[in-house]
């Protein structure tokens, strides 16, 4: 049985990657800190899924080397304010594992501009620390996570809401297109590449939903019912939000508006390497969710809370 460590396994996609880890039939291990290990909540995945737990900090190499012995694969799915992942790619090394999967996921960061964002600039970093390393790997290039892009209509600025916005900024009047995907579908082609020899030191990209902010705006309001405020903001309004002071002092805030600029304003989700291949080309048999499936379920979840307000 294929053992794989998932390194971030109780966030967003991590998750999604433990049960596609225990889909195929890995025997799946976990990396999480002490703190998380202690919170029932978090740990429910885990268990359910039969997972063995280790534990470990992207600060603590030994921590690291400990977990990746014990395991023929790693995949990451932290998140970038997590820690230096060129740690977990030199205890990989150090280990000696199989295939190494780093959590590049989002736009292809060789396609869009240098010096651009605060994530795409730090997986740089971490491809120059795996090719150094001579790591067995593969990169899937998602483009944007349905929670993160979808469910706020296009604007990160307005995350942590329970339904889509009722306002929004609508960058360069609404017009690029940028592509999106689930974190089920992000975990179901990570987890085939990891099965696959012919995925071995190979990109690939998920651009099976392409759509412009104002067409994923009009599509909630077709589904919903709701009104939906938009504000414009020019690429320069946009460049001058990134280079606030008050931005700038705020570094998540700041990495936000600049994949908007990424993919709203200069369009770079879309730009084509000639060595990536298209995930839907390689696995044809897979079956992407898409905007619509995202926003039934937003829906459903939304009724379902009413219904439980009411019975109360």
């Amino acid at each position: 049985m294929i053992r794989t460590l998932i390194v971030g396994a109780t966030g967003l996609v991590g998750q999604e990657m433990v049960k596609a880890a225990r889909k195929h039939g890995h025997e799946v291990h976990a990396l999480v800190r002490p703190e998380t290990r202690a919170d029932q909540d978090k740990m429910r995945v885990l268990a359910a899924a039969g997972a063995t737990v280790h534990e470990g900090e992207l600060s603590d190499l030994d921590s690291l080397v400990t977990a990746c012995r014990q395991v023929d694969n790693v995949v990451s799915a932290i998140n970038w304010l997590s820690g230096d992942e060129r740690v977990l790619v030199e205890a990989a090394r150090i280990a000696g594992v199989k295939r190494f999967i780093p959590s590049a996921y989002g736009a292809d960061f060789t396609m869009t501009t240098p010096g651009s964002t605060i994530v795409l600039d730090t997986w740089t970093e971490v491809r120059k620390a795996i090719e150094a390393a001579g790591l067995a790997h593969t990169y899937v290039h998602t483009n944007g996570f349905f929670s993160f892009w979808v469910s706020t209509l296009g604007d990160m600025t307005r995350l942590g809401g329970s339904k889509p916005p009722t306002e929004v900024n609508l960058y360069r009047d609404g017009a690029i297109k940028g592509a999106f995907v689930s974190e089920a579908d992000i975990a179901a082609v990570t987890l085939r590449a990891l099965d696959d020899p012919q995925a071995q030191n190979r990109r690939m990209r998920i651009t099976q939903n392409t759509m412009t902010q104002k067409e994923i705006i009009d599509l909630w309001i077709r589904m919903s019912g709701e009104r939906v405020a938009m504000v414009p903001m020019t690429a320069d309004d946009l460049d001058a939000m990134i280079d606030s002071p008050d931005v700038v002092a705020h570094a998540p805030l700041q990495n936000a508006f600049q994949l908007m600029r990424v993919m709203w304003v200069r369009g770079e989700a879309l730009k084509v390497h000639p060595e990536v291949a298209e995930a839907r080309d390689i696995y044809p048999d897979l079956r992407f969710q898409t905007v619509e499936d995202h926003f039934q379920g937003l829906l459903a979840v939304s009724a379902n809370q009413m219904k439980g307000q009411a019975n109360a």
